[in-house]
């Protein structure tokens, strides 16, 4: 499906999407390291934690609402929102004000509203895209957040410390013209049979109507499965900026990449994790869709199980080799196993979830990421208690124990499909 026979608003999505995530990238890798210098390294990471839990909350509400309100509605809400977050952070940039405290709160802003616009983003890709067509469409957008994260912070390294209030005067700008483009060029995509609710409700009204709703979803005994999978595997692939540059601290000193005559290459183990980050970005970068392509024509159980299996095979090869060679193969086989469920995975969200309730299930399958993210720094405490070769022996072992809840999950999805189709 080119992007040509797009319907309007993924295109105006994917254009104004692009610059706002360039924009929050030149941005975002930069925070900790501003909040700890202005705010003190443990006030600052206290501060950061409870404002991602408080944003997961908020993504929750995001999709009950836009299954109950409409897409369009909550888009744009969400990123006018966005705006005076990130307007609020470069006011507090501004030389004349200089304040963290308040760029921190435009900051929570921000992110409250972000994962309030994800639900009712990934929900309308699935309203106007037919089912074959849902991995490509997902992997294309996938593909140009990874192209963000690389040239964002090429560009924040340039700019932040010195320029940081105009550089979020162009965040607060891509944001604005995203919600322009939505607002003079998107339309509603909710199925009708939802139907869109005009009346205000109360907030005993939005509680009571969000627990229900996600107590029914909660009972949906695949999503389960394919939540808890998606919460093992995360603590291999979320392992890239945390275990994996202790692991290679530890175990490289310096070594020798190649050697030709007289031209010797070493890297210590800084530059090799930075190689390391490096060959993940340009893979994901330059070859989500084509391996999206390839992944389409296996089936999805295969798809899902294999990419665990893959992920537990390249952090097992980094405990066992671990020399500089092994780290490049194991990242390319780490990048492989990334790219195999990009766009497959939302799709299969968007195909187990009810019409009026996807902005909903979309919401409730991002806890594998958000639960993930909690769990995912105890590998750094286990190194400590058990060694970094040890530490990667269990995240391999979770991550085949996912492969392994994935073909139950599909098992169990077969046997629902079936009764439905007899009933």
């Amino acid at each position: 499906m080119k992007i040509r026979h797009w319907d309007i608003n993924l295109k105006i999505r994917l254009l104004g999407e692009a610059f706002v995530q360039i924009s929050f990238w030149t941005v975002f890798p930069f925070l900790a390291i501003y909040f700890a210098e202005t705010m003190g390294v443990t006030t600052a990471s206290v501060l950061l934690m409870l404002s991602q839990i408080i944003a997961v909350a908020f993504g929750l509400f995001g999709g009950f609402f836009a299954d109950h309100f409409g897409r369009r509605r909550m888009m744009l809400i969400a990123i006018a929102g966005e705006v005076i977050g990130y307007g609020i952070f470069a006011l507090a940039s501004h030389p004349g004000i200089d304040s963290a405290i308040i760029g921190f709160i435009g900051f929570t802003i921000a992110s409250l509203f972000s994962n309030i616009y994800q639900p009712a983003a990934q929900a309308m890709v699935a309203d106007v895209v037919e089912s074959q067509h849902r991995s490509y469409v997902f992997s294309v957008f996938y593909m140009m957040t990874n192209i963000a994260v690389v040239l964002g912070p090429l560009i924040g390294a340039m700019f932040f410390t010195n320029h940081r209030f105009w550089l979020l005067v162009i965040v607060t700008c891509g944001a604005s013209l995203l919600f322009l483009l939505l607002f003079l060029f998107s339309h509603e995509t909710l199925p009708e049979e939802a139907g869109v609710s005009k009346k205000p409700m109360t907030i005993k009204q939005v509680l009571r109507g969000q627990l229900a709703d996600y107590r029914v979803i909660f009972t949906d005994r695949v999503l389960l499965l394919f939540i808890l999978a998606g919460i093992l595997v995360s603590q291999t692939f979320m392992q890239l900026d945390l275990f994996i540059p202790i692991h290679i601290t530890e175990t490289v000193d310096e070594a020798t990449l190649f050697s030709i005559g007289n031209v010797v290459v070493t890297l210590n183990a800084t530059e090799l994790f930075g190689l390391v980050v490096a060959i993940n970005g340009g893979i994901v970068a330059l070859c989500t869709v084509l391996v999206t392509k390839w992944m389409m024509t296996y089936q999805e159980k295969y798809v899902f199980a294999g990419s665990s299996i893959l992920y537990g095979i390249s952090i097992l090869l980094m405990g066992l080799f671990p020399y500089p060679w092994m780290y490049m193969v194991s990242i390319v086989i780490f990048s492989l196993a990334e790219l195999m469920t990009v766009g497959i995975a939302q799709n299969f969200v968007s195909t187990i979830a009810p019409k009026h309730q996807r902005a909903m299930y979309f919401s409730a399958a991002q806890l594998r990421f958000s639960i993930g993210r909690v769990l995912a720094p105890l590998s750094i405490t286990l190194t400590g208690l058990i060694g970094s070769r040890e530490t990667t022996y269990i995240l391999a072992f979770v991550a085949f124990v996912s492969a392994i809840i994935y073909l139950l999950m599909y098992r169990l999805y077969a046997k629902k499909e079936m009764k439905a189709v007899s009933i």
